[in-house]
């Protein structure tokens, strides 16, 4: 049976042994007893149908033949032909002999170049995947609370999680003791999840710096802001809390399981414009300009 349907297009003969690699699929399809033969039919059912008639070759094949072999695109069938495949057919039909096997030589000839082809690019997808890998490896520095400096970094850092954001008071509104306080919370935050394989991303910026986007994210309330946004899902919350390291590590935990309330981000979000990295000073107020 298996000779007779090898090259046909809608019959396949399979054989599964339910003893050993094919137990799983048998008890799929409620083979319980040995000889069982199913039969598959498109979009028949999908658990098959217990075949019942004659098991000797000749019954088989009349079975087959009547219920499951459609037409096969060859001289004797071709209404089983789609319209390309007649032309080809036909045309070989009209050839030589020789002219025939010059077309069969030369097929196979590009069958197996394009399957050493294939083989070619095969390792170079490889290869380039591996490069690719490597290139971003390049970006993905020891995970620690990085400054936002400007829209590259932050797209680097959190286009593919959710990311945490704090906008913390301008140094002149503090000093570099109080921003090291809030950096310190949050690195123990960000250490806690990542510990437990939180999927998040840790950034810090001077409040008052990304003036378009702290309008459109409604944090005129004040310094420290914290935020959770997710560029993919287009989501952001509000940390509504205090910044220390409870009150943040419960907004980040319940913004995991769905119990903190979502906003849409705004459709013309504003790029991030560029700022200067913190030098871990204090900072100088203005020099205030003579009268």
């Amino acid at each position: 049976m298996h000779e007779d349907y090898k090259s046909s297009r809608t019959v396949l003969v399979a054989d599964v042994d339910c003893t050993a690699g094919g137990e799983s699929l048998c008890g799929k399809h409620g083979v319980r007893g040995y000889p069982t033969i199913k039969v598959f039919k498109k979009d028949g059912n999908p658990q098959g149908e217990d075949y019942n008639g004659p098991r000797e070759y000749q019954g088989l094949k009349r079975f087959v033949d009547a219920n499951l072999a459609g037409p096969e695109c060859s001289l004797e069938d071709k209404a089983g032909c789609g319209k390309d495949e007649l032309k080809i057919l036909e045309e070989s039909e009209a050839m030589s002999v020789a002219d025939r096997r010059e077309r069969i030589n030369k097929l196979e000839a590009d069958i197996k170049d394009k399957k050493t082809q294939a083989k070619t690019l095969e390792k170079e997808a490889k290869t380039l995947t591996s490069t690719l890998q490597l290139v971003r490896l390049g970006g993905e520095k020891p995970e620690k609370v990085e400054q936002l400096l400007g829209d590259a970094e932050f797209k680097e850092h959190c286009e593919t999680r959710t990311c945490v954001l704090a906008f913390l008071p301008h140094i002149l509104d503090g000093c570099a003791a109080v921003r090291n306080d809030y950096l310190k919370v949050m690195d123990k935050v960000f250490k806690k999840a990542k510990a437990d394989q939180t999927p998040a991303g840790f950034m810090w910026l001077q409040g008052g710096d990304q003036f378009e986007i702290e309008e459109k994210l409604s944090l005129q309330f004040g310094f420290p802001a914290v935020i959770a946004l997710n560029l993919k899902k287009q989501r952001y919350a509000v940390h509504r809390g205090t910044l220390d390291e409870d009150g943040l590590s419960s907004f980040l935990k319940s913004m995991m399981i769905g119990k903190v309330p979502l906003a849409p981000l705004p459709k013309e979000m504003p790029k991030f414009q560029k700022a200067d990295p913190w030098d871990g000073k204090d900072g100088k107020p203005p020099a205030e300009e003579e009268l």
